[in-house]
This record gives structure tokens, C-alpha cells and sequence, in this order.
């Protein structure tokens, strides 16, 4: 079985920026240590196959704990960038991490949240379901109206 120290570290960048998809950036952090805690406390008590939705589920209610405690909620802000290559690749990443991150944040945190963990965490529908503790076909609907509104808000800004 994989030690907790191990599990965070290789977790841990997925916690925040789930977190960060949820609150905002600057709320994601606190959120995250609260999360990780409550993870520490009950480690050993989680399927070992389920590990990473059972982490996602922790991180999700922490956040929503943090929502409906009405604390000031931070608006997304552009991800911490890593160094990277060539100036040009950075530029074109960043304008295209901006362009995300405005976009998130037009989408309805179920929305927003169901687009991250399929196409940037790369979970499958029932995993996704599994964490926001919905059915299978709720989640299809939330990809598809949060899809379709990422849609049509490119699409205007292109007209613009």
C-alpha cells in the first residue's frame, strides 16, 4: 500500500488546482491543508484501488464546506506557471491559460467543476460521479451544458 507522505506528494498539485477550479486561488490553499488534514486522519479507511477520487472528494466537500461558511471566496486567477522553454511557447501557454481561466469562471461551479475533472484531470464519468456524488447522467448533462456554453462564449468572443 502506497505510504500517505508518497500519496501527497504525488497528489498534492491535483488537490490545489481542483481546488483552485472550485474556490479560486487564493481561498484553494487553506482549503487544501483542511482537506489533506481530514485525508492524514482517515488514511487506511479508503478503498487502495479508489485513492484518487476518494483525495477528490475530500478536496470537493472541504471546498463546498468553504462556500457555505460564506468566507470571502477569491475569483480564479491564472495558474502559478512553472518555467518553461522558449519565450514564445510561454507567451502563446499563458494567453491560453488566461483564455481558460476566463472562461471557467463564466461556467456555474457544478459546470466548472465537472469540465475540470474530466478534461484536466482526465477522470472517467462514474469517477466524476463518484465525487460529486451524483449519477452517471447528471454528470453527462453537466459536460454537455458546460461544453456548450464554453462553446458559445468562444464563439462570441471570436466575433468580437
Amino acid at each position: 500500500m502506497t505510504s500517505f507522505e508518497d500519496f501527497h506528494r504525488s497528489k498534492a498539485k491535483h488537490a490545489l488546482h481542483y481546488a483552485r477550479a472550485i474556490l479560486g486561488a487564493d481561498s484553494a490553499e487553506d482549503v487544501c491543508q483542511e482537506a489533506w488534514f481530514k485525508a492524514w486522519r482517515a488514511w487506511g479507511s479508503a478503498d487502495p484501488a479508489k485513492l484518487d477520487t476518494w483525495l477528490l472528494a475530500i478536496v470537493r466537500n472541504c471546498c463546498f464546506e468553504r462556500l457555505r461558511s460564506n468566507r470571502p471566496v477569491a475569483v480564479l486567477a491564472e495558474d502559478d506557471a512553472s518555467p518553461v522553454p522558449p519565450p514564445d511557447e510561454v507567451v502563446v501557454a499563458a494567453m491560453e491559460m488566461a483564455a481558460a481561466w476566463v472562461l471557467l469562471q463564466r461556467l456555474s461551479p457544478p459546470l466548472r467543476e465537472a469540465l475540470w475533472l474530466r478534461e484536466v484531470m482526465d477522470l472517467s464519468y462514474a469517477e466524476i460521479a463518484e465525487v460529486q456524488h451524483v449519477p452517471q447522467g447528471t454528470v453527462m448533462s453537466r459536460l454537455y451544458a458546460a461544453r456548450r456554453k464554453a462553446s458559445r462564449l468562444l464563439a462570441s468572443r471570436r466575433l468580437t
